[in-house]
């Protein structure tokens, strides 16, 4: 699994990828950059708080977690 970040972007949003990137999972981030971004609306969970949420087409649901690795857990390991 690959994770990448727009050119110059310091927060903790990463897109999800395939280790050969051809597949995009989903974005990572913590709840607070995920609000501030637009990504979310609402989330009832502490802003240091890690979320992941899955790319249109991708079979898996949204996973929140205390750490970026908590909230991939339950992403297929390559």
């Amino acid at each position: 699994m690959r994770l990448t970040k727009k050119r110059d972007y310091d927060g903790s949003i990463r897109k999800v990828w395939s280790d050969d990137k051809e597949v995009c999972f989903g974005i990572v981030g913590t709840v607070g950059d995920l609000l501030r971004e637009g990504v979310l609306e609402y989330a009832d969970y502490p802003k240091e708080s890690w979320a992941y949420i899955p790319a249109p087409g991708v079979i898996q649901q949204p996973c929140f977690g205390k750490d970026r690795e908590e909230a991939l857990s339950n992403l297929p390991k390559m």
